[in-house]
């Protein structure tokens, strides 16, 4: 059952890559499939092995789920579809970039929440690479502005990119915190 536990996320990865290449263009798979990758590789290290109890982290979890809606307000709010286009040299619709950040991700973070509580295999997948992307791909909106002018300057989502860090790096903290402890009492 154990093969179950890599198999699954593995074709989670592959299938939101496509997701998110349709829905943003290049820049989806290269940032969001990179989140879930490095989320993989988090999770082989913590909840694959060491299965904690997830309720000490659920809340952080669910914070940095608010957060990141109140995120995708504001890439919404200033246009975000305009730097996917001109990150992924493609045209990014704002529907479809809603469809996928407003609509799809929401829907994918709150089902993660249900696998978290009810501590089954995905759920800690789905935490490692929540934690992942909001810590690290969040930061991406950061680089932006000097990939496309080669300066610093407003973009849309630079101003809210950080909020989703401060529950998640916490969430990301008591999950290494709880892998480390089972580890060491084995």
């Amino acid at each position: 059952m154990k093969h179950l536990d890599i198999i699954g996320p593995c074709i989670f990865i592959i299938f939101l890559c496509l997701i998110t290449y349709l829905f943003a263009g290049k820049i989806g798979p290269i940032v969001i499939g990179g989140a879930s990758a490095g989320g993989f590789l988090l999770y082989l290290k913590t909840g694959y092995k060491y299965r904690f109890d997830t309720s000490k982290v659920i809340v952080a979890y669910l914070l940095t789920i608010i957060f990141f809606i109140i995120h995708v307000y504001e890439e919404y709010i200033f246009g975000f579809e305009k730097i996917a286009s001109q990150l992924s040299g493609q045209e990014v619709t704002q529907e479809g970039l809603l469809t996928f950040a407003a609509f799809f991700a929401p829907i994918m973070w709150v089902s993660g929440a249900i696998f978290i509580i009810k501590e089954w295999a995905i759920g800690y997948y789905f935490l490692a690479f929540f934690f992942v992307a909001m810590t690290i791909a969040e930061l991406t909106h950061f680089i932006f502005p000097f990939i496309l002018y080669g300066e610093w300057q407003y973009t849309a989502g630079v101003a809210t990119a950080a909020i989703p860090l401060i529950p998640a790096w916490y969430g990301l903290l008591i999950t290494l915190r709880e892998t480390k402890k089972l580890r060491n009492e084995n």
